[in-house]
């Protein structure tokens, strides 16, 4: 646990700038800058809801990257080398990409915006995915506060990307993905700094191993569906790129602020829980309601059905990256692959939507119209259906903040049948950890945690021989990623012989050593071999 998540916090702007203040640096908002570039490049700085056919052919392209990336990384997981390498060439297509684009504008050809969409593209697909293996180092609350402080910094950005001329955007994105990735490699080494004060964030765990298949297929359907009517939307009704006015565009923007700021003010700074579900039926109403608006035709209400659908649209860019992450904390593949499979879904369906509006919207007529209107509304109902609070059924999204999650009755199962040798607390006991009480969950706590731990003996009462790793295991709670560590540990492994033995990235088997000792009580390796040889008796803090 952080150190921003020991205590029960009272709360109010005070204490919130008390607990996240301190240890929060400006390079955590990196993808804030990523999702400027993107306004410049992708959507024309966001004066149109995209670029037309550019923007799908750059999306496709991301796509395929994603595929061939996800595709590596389920063979062998990336090496904290490999990473960095990945980020240097991503940054470096991005602002080839950028380039490429300037030359377009000034000389137009085909040749030079296709090559430009793949550039940029496929350096977009790690140079903003990337970002995860930094996320995914974050406590829950703190990656809350960095990706919506993120979204609203791009958006107020993006108000003045959108006033100045075209070529100063364009060059303002040439010099964006270098200072992403410095951004990128900053933020590291400050976690790096405070895991070696003992600053650390809950580790991850595998809950969701437990969940079952056809979760996987209503996310899937759920996502697709709603992209697919998002791609639809922002090509209604004829086909074309919307255009806003300068007063939308504002709105646009401040709207996106507000809801980003609004969800920290109302999370971190009242304490208020809020769910999964909440967040993305308010999607579905503000889509819906702009798809209704545009299908008036009349030109100012159309607008503002462009605006809420423009809103939704960008909305959406941080409250799926949120829903990567808290997934990815929750399950034991690489970040970069849950990342990976939210955005696939996300790309392929809206561009795919793109697509077909743009070939339906060819044929015109007000029947046409209504039906596609129609259309779109009861995907967005069947959407809502789709995706409500009985998914994941294991462990809530969003499980420290949403308030008063129930206790899945599948876990209890998946507990009693050992498929889950442990569960994050933090779900039965959110009190602890800043989130509002759970009065239900106190009785569940009980039996979680005696499914998930055995009871412990006194030392002298343990006859030999008997498993010193595992008897520390036990009594200091710790993870089963964090028992794989720890035998290698009490072998005399090296880190880099950990990441190498265990797959794993650099940057988390750090992160999972400094938990360890944490959990344990102690300062180094000296002090962990100490204990395991003494089978944890004796030490100072320990009872």
């Amino acid at each position: 646990m952080s150190a921003t998540e020991q205590q029960v916090p009272s709360w109010d702007f005070k204490s919130f700038a008390a607990r996240y203040l301190p240890g929060f640096s400006f390079s955590f908002l990196g993808t804030g800058l990523v999702l400027v570039w993107i306004q410049c490049i992708l959507y024309a700085r966001y004066i149109w809801v995209d670029s037309g056919l550019t923007t799908v052919a750059i999306n496709f392209a991301r796509c395929g990257c994603i595929v061939v990336l996800g595709a590596v990384a389920l063979h062998r997981a990336f090496s904290p080398r490999f990473e960095n390498v990945l980020g240097w060439i991503s940054a470096g297509l991005m602002t080839l990409g950028s380039l490429l684009f300037f030359v377009q504008s000034l000389f137009p050809s085909l040749p030079f915006t296709l090559v430009a969409a793949v550039c940029s593209g496929v350096g977009l697909a790690w140079g903003g995915g990337m970002w995860i293996t930094f996320y995914i180092r974050l406590g829950l609350r703190e990656a809350l506060l960095a990706a919506f402080a993120s979204l609203a910094l791009s958006t107020v950005i993006g108000i003045f990307i959108g006033i100045v001329e075209e070529s100063t955007a364009f060059f303002v994105s040439m010099l964006l993905p270098m200072v992403t990735l410095v951004m990128y490699f900053q933020a590291q080494k400050t976690l790096d700094e405070r895991e070696r004060r003992g600053i650390v964030a809950p580790p991850p765990d595998d809950v969701y191993a437990a969940e079952p298949r056809s979760t996987i297929v209503r996310l899937v359907v759920g996502i697709a569906l709603f992209s697919f009517v998002l791609g639809v939307s922002r090509g209604f009704p004829f086909g074309e790129s919307i255009k806003l006015s300068p007063v939308f565009h504002l709105v646009q923007h401040l709207g996106v602020t507000a809801a980003g700021l609004g969800i920290i003010w109302w999370t971190l700074v009242k304490g208020r829980g809020f769910k999964f579900a909440v967040l993305w039926q308010a999607q579905l109403a503000a889509l819906a309601v702009g798809v209704i608006l545009l299908s008036t035709l009349d030109p100012l209400v159309s607008e503002v059905g462009a605006t809420l659908i423009a809103i939704t649209n960008l909305f959406q860019v941080g409250f799926l990256w949120f829903v990567s992450y808290d997934v990815a904390r929750h399950r034991a593949l690489p970040p970069y692959l849950i990342l990976g499979f939210f955005w696939f879904l996300h790309l392929f369906f809206r561009e795919s939507g793109r697509l077909a509006m743009w070939w339906l919207g060819d044929a015109g007529g007000a029947e046409q119209m209504l039906i596609v209107a129609t259309m779109i509304c009861l995907l967005a109902v069947s959407v809502g259906f789709l995706l409500t609070d009985s998914i994941p059924r294991v462990r809530p999204l969003f499980a420290e903040v949403c308030g008063r999650c129930r206790f899945r009755a599948e876990t209890e199962t998946a507990l009693r049948e050992g498929r889950l040798t442990s569960v994050d607390e933090r779900v039965w006991r959110p009190e602890e950890h800043g989130a509002a009480p759970l009065a239900a969950a106190a009785p569940v706590a009980a039996t979680a945690s005696a499914a998930s731990r055995v009871p412990t003996a006194p030392a002298a009462a343990i006859e030999p021989p008997f498993d010193r790793e595992a008897y520390v295991r036990e009594r200091y709670g710790l993870t089963n990623r964090e028992a794989e560590v720890l035998v290698l540990l009490a072998r005399g492994r090296t880190v880099r012989y950990i990441c190498d033995e265990l797959s794993i990235a650099q940057g988390t088997a750090k992160h999972h050593v400094s938990s360890i000792y944490r959990k344990v009580g102690v300062f180094d390796r000296q002090g962990l071999l100490d204990t395991i040889e003494q089978g944890g008796v004796g030490k100072p803090g320990w009872e």
